[in-house]
């Protein structure tokens, strides 16, 4: 082996020099890196290095020794970096987004390949008998230019994907094929002993050059696409291997100068490509992982921190809303509750509670519809209820609300519920119930609560077939009372009328008085026979009428009074409640046109105005099939004073009757069902209003509200039919406002809530119409999808001559501010009426104050 590599001195001081000029330019390379690069490498890179120099200052030492070590080891090197090459992009080829490297990783491969077979055929291995001095060299140049190719390729491959282990498919095809040509002996000779290399390996390398060149050219051009340290690197890389191909150009003899300054420099071009490599895929994503687990640990203890800040902000929220939490465990029976229900429930904070020392608070005569509404709930169903509470001499309300949890087998596990203290809640609702719909004088039932009571008084006689009657029951000469002795007295003189009429009926009978001196009571539950049920009631009022004759003491002065009544009977639900106020007046005038003091049921004679009921009927069936009927539109008008929208009202116009107003025909259109077309054909219109309001700039921003009746509503295809009409007509849904009455929201509640919410899904609004004049619930209001509240005329009329009128108003508009809900008032007539609500905080307005129900086209002028 020594004939074949002789020692020499002066080389092998020249190896030292290389060595130490490698050590030089890759520090020049560094220098020419950006500050960033070299602060990463002064990192973590000194370590790698201290290696390359490390294995330089090997490579010298073992040229010292014998130049056939010195290239085994230099190649072994190289070979061994190359494999890596290939291995580290096989396993991070998921985490390399960069084209380029891919192609470079999978290049790798196959290059380390063919190098094992440079290296294991060089001159001296003796390996193999059959080998030949060209064939290390071509395989060397095999490797070169599949290593020149890598390098173009890159990147041609930017932006583009690839399969890595296709690509490496590719690479070692290529090398297989050049392989076989080159040990089949296709190839011309490279190098010739005591000659040196032929022209076909020099021209070779210089190719290669060329193609390197080429490759560093390109990588300058999307030098951008890298991050600045890869790029440095992979410039670092090319530029080195230039070097190496240049180098092995020039040597006559394996041991010269260039050829082994050209293995120092391939090795470090390897490397430094391993360590472009390294670094994008294994370095970059390991800092990505340990930087995402830093932010995470961030994020959990910010989020630690916000967790015990929300339950603070939770347990002083509960306070605010004196709402509070608890959580029972039934199978322990174990129960925990939050401080705020401790303090709703007025027990020290911290005690151990159970199921049986909670029902132990409850009042007594709520126990048996709590225990009800428990046991429900463990069967699967809301647990729901509002019950009182004792605290000691106290008694508050409480509205509970949980769910339970059930194991596998369905037997309950646990429940999670709230508990909230409604007392002054329900002393509001209890307070706007007593305002709206009781008598303060005499703390009968109004007119309101008695239309109420006689509508379920004609379902419940529809359902029973038994009989019912209306005692309409007016004072004789009243007014002289007032005139001579102040209303005082005949305030007092009231509330003695009310006492005796309570006196003289049944437990489930109702006594009201509709106002000034007239009352009604209502019988319910009479014989089914219409004879029997007219002696029954007879038999009532001569018990009344003798009653009310008895004399009065008012304040010291006796005083006489007699009464007149008038009488009807009903038993189903085909006449309305109106139908039968009005007969039951009639009834009334006939007694007092009989002498007063006594009573006289309806006249079969007043059977002309129900034959005139009919004719309206039929000319109201004739006046849809010839469209005789119109919008009018009344403004809408902001606090500010400007249009925000119009209400549409139906006008019916009669070619003898003239212009019928909506009261003399809705309510028989609702009874005889005509309501139904009647109402599509309002809301087809109204739509088609609203599409043509929506291309003039005065006009686009309006809002039309549209009275829907309660049998309208509540049909099956309600919510197909406006949206129907919507989409018709291209109507904004959002300008689109369904008025909906006090007594429709309290029918079937959960069927208004759904079909309200699936047209406030697709932007329709909801306004409550004659908000107070219903008997409505707080409880239910706050569940419905509402959008605003209007205050009824009756409020509006008389704000400044009746306090509990104003009042109303003042609660209306404090509730639906308190609700989220904007209020408007109706019936605005002046502008006293108009301030008053303004110094309330009502957000709209409607009435003759601003304009009263015009056609279309007048309400154009009016715009203008």
């Amino acid at each position: 082996m020594s004939d074949l590599y002789p020692a020499n001195p002066d080389q092998e001081v020249g190896v030292v020099i290389a060595a130490a000029n490698m050590a030089a330019l890759e520090n020049r390379v560094l220098e020419w890196a950006p500050m960033p690069m070299w602060r990463g490498i002064s990192k973590s890179g000194l370590i790698v290095v201290g290696v390359l120099v490390a294995i330089v200052a090997l490579l010298a030492e073992a040229r010292s020794a014998h130049y056939l070590l010195f290239h085994t080891l230099a190649e072994l090197f190289a070979i061994v970096v190359s494999f890596s090459i290939f291995m580290l992009t096989w396993t991070s080829n998921r985490y390399l987004t960069n084209a380029y490297l891919i192609v470079l990783g999978a290049a790798y491969g196959a290059i380390g390949f063919v190098d094992v077979l440079h290296t294991l055929t060089f001159k001296g291995m003796n390996l193999f008998p059959w080998v030949t001095t060209n064939y290390p060299t071509q395989f060397w140049l095999t490797a070169r230019a599949l290593e020149a190719v890598a390098l173009v390729c890159g990147p041609l491959a930017m932006g583009k994907k690839f399969n890595f282990y296709y690509v490496s498919a590719g690479f070692g095809a290529i090398a297989a094929v050049a392989v076989a040509t080159t040990t089949h002996g296709w190839l011309p000779a490279t190098f010739v002993d005591g000659v040196g290399l032929t022209p076909f390996k020099i021209v070779s390398e210089y190719v290669i050059i060329a193609t390197l060149m080429a490759g560093l050219v390109m990588l300058y051009r999307i030098r951008r696409q890298f991050e600045p340290q890869i790029y440095f690197l992979l410039a670092g890389s090319l530029c080195l291997a230039v070097a190496t191909e240049f180098c092995f150009t020039r040597y006559v003899n394996f041991y010269d100068l260039s050829n082994e300054l050209g293995h120092y420099l391939r090795f470090l071009s390897v490397a430094l490509a391993f360590m472009a490599i390294f670094h994008s895929g294994i370095r970059q994503p390991l800092d990505l992982i340990f930087r995402e687990m830093d932010e995470h640990k961030r994020q959990l203890t910010e989020l630690n921190e916000k967790l015990i800040d929300s339950e603070a902000h939770l347990k002083r929220a509960q306070g605010v809303a004196k709402v509070g939490s608890w959580h029972l465990d039934i199978v322990a029976d174990v129960l925990t509750w939050s401080d705020e229900t401790y303090r709703i429930f007025g027990v020290p904070t911290g005690t151990v509670q159970s199921l049986e020392t909670f029902l132990r608070h409850i009042h007594s005569d709520d126990l048996e519809s709590v225990g009800a509404a428990w046991n429900r709930a463990l069967q699967g169903h809301a647990y729901d209820i509002k019950h009182r509470i004792v605290l000691g001499d106290q008694i508050r309300w409480v509205s509970e609300r949980a769910e339970v949890a059930f194991a596998v087998d369905g037997s309950p596990l646990a429940a999670l519920g709230t508990v909230q203290d409604i007392t002054e809640r329900k002393a509001a609702e209890d307070q706007i119930r007593n305002l709206a719909f009781y008598d303060p004088l005499t703390l009968l039932p109004n007119r309101r609560l008695l239309h109420d009571r006689l509508q379920q008084a004609l379902a419940s006689s529809a359902r029973s077939k038994r009989q019912g009657s209306i005692l309409f029951i007016d004072l004789d000469n009243f007014k002289i009372l007032n005139d001579t002795r102040g209303h005082d007295k005949g305030d007092l003189l009231l509330q003695q009328v009310a006492q005796r009429l309570t006196n003289c009926i049944r437990e489930g009978d109702t006594v009201a008085r509709p106002g000034g001196d007239e009352f009604v009571v209502m019988l319910e539950d009479l014989s089914e026979l219409s004879e029997e049920a007219a002696a029954q009631s007879e038999a009532v009022g001569d018990k009344i009428l003798a009653a009310l004759n008895q004399s009065y003491p008012l304040a010291g002065h006796k005083h006489h009074c007699t009464a007149s009544i008038g009488i009807t009977l009903f038993n189903d639900h085909l006449n309305s409640v109106d139908e039968l106020m009005k007969r039951a007046d009639l009834a009334l005038y006939q007694a007092k046109a009989a002498g007063r003091n006594t009573l006289r049921f309806f006249d079969p004679q007043m059977q002309a105005l129900i034959n005139g009921r009919v004719a309206l009927e039929a000319d109201l069936r004739h006046g849809l099939q010839e469209k005789q009927f119109v919008l009018y539109y009344q403004p809408q008008i902001a606090d500010d004073g400007h249009l925000i929208g119009a209400e549409a009202l139906l006008r019916w116009r009669h070619p003898d009757r003239g212009l019928v107003p909506p009261a003399e025909f809705i309510p028989l259109a609702e009874e005889t069902g005509l309501i139904l077309p009647l109402g599509h054909w309002v809301l087809e219109t109204a739509c088609a209003q609203i599409a043509a309001w929506a291309s003039g700039a005065a006009t686009a921003h309006l809002t039309l509200a549209v009275n829907v009746s309660a049998r309208q509503f509540r049909h099956s295809d309600f919510v197909d039919q406006v949206l129907v009409a919507l989409g018709d007509s291209g109507a904004n849904p959002k300008l689109l406002k369904l008025e909906l009455t006090e007594s429709l929201v309290l029918d079937d509640v959960e069927d208004i809530i759904a079909k309200m919410t699936a047209l406030k899904a697709e932007g329709v609004g909801f306004s409550l119409d004659d908000f107070g004049t219903g008997y409505s619930s707080l409880s239910y209001l706050k569940r419905l999808p509402l959008d605003q509240l209007k205050i009824d005329r009756s409020f509006v009329l008389d704000v400044f001559t009746d306090s509990n009128d104003a009042a109303i108003a003042q609660t209306i508009i404090a509730l639906g501010h308190a609700m989220g809900l904007s209020v408007i008032a109706e019936g605005v007539e002046t502008e006293e009426q108009r301030d008053f609500l303004a110094a309330q905080g009502c957000d709209a307005y409607q009435g003759y104050f601003y304009g009263c129900p015009i056609p279309v086209e007048a309400f154009g002028q009016f715009i203008q």
